[in-house]
């Protein structure tokens, strides 16, 4: 599956339902993982959200454009990049959604969060960077977008090896 949606004219980065987000490559994971006595399914394309734009539009409705341009200024000077995965992995839910996600470093993203929020004059909460791996309804993922949602929309989950060797 190839991104649509691009922006900044990076051909990785898209801007699609109220989320910025850095596309990864495919990993080559089992298709399905069973977690709390469910089968979840692997996603069909992984990347990361670096920002909710959508949140912020609940606050300042007019600015979409604002937002996306500074993103796009930004990252002509500072690179948003995929680093590593951390080797934690978490359970989130959401009424009846379930989903898998492994946390992972990306540079310069909390630079960004802080860049953004003197931008706007909105506090942006830095985002806990992750990949949703696996999903109990086909690729519906749950948003994650502050430290407070990880905390209290997900928990840490052992995953077997043969997923983390492939992600570590």
């Amino acid at each position: 599956m190839k991104p649509e949606k691009l922006i900044c004219n990076r051909n990785n980065i898209t801007y699609d339902k109220g989320y910025i987000a850095l596309w990864l490559n495919d990993y080559p994971l089992p298709a399905t993982l069973e977690i709390d006595g469910d089968t979840l399914l692997k996603k069909d394309h992984f990347h990361v959200s670096l920002l909710c734009v959508k949140n912020i539009l609940e606050v300042k409705p007019a600015i979409e454009n604002e937002v996306l341009s500074h993103f796009c200024d930004f990252i002509k000077e500072k690179e948003l990049r995929f680093e590593e995965f951390t080797n934690e992995f978490r359970t989130a839910s959401a009424d009846e959604r379930k989903s898998v996600v492994a946390l992972c470093g990306i540079s310069n993203l909390n630079t960004f969060a802080d860049y953004l929020s003197e931008k706007i004059d909105m506090k942006i909460a830095h985002q806990p960077a992750h990949v949703t791996i696996y999903t109990l309804q086909p690729n519906a993922g749950i948003g994650l977008n502050s430290e407070d949602e990880l905390q209290t929309k997900s928990k840490p989950v052992d995953v077997p090896d043969e997923v983390k060797n492939i992600l570590i």
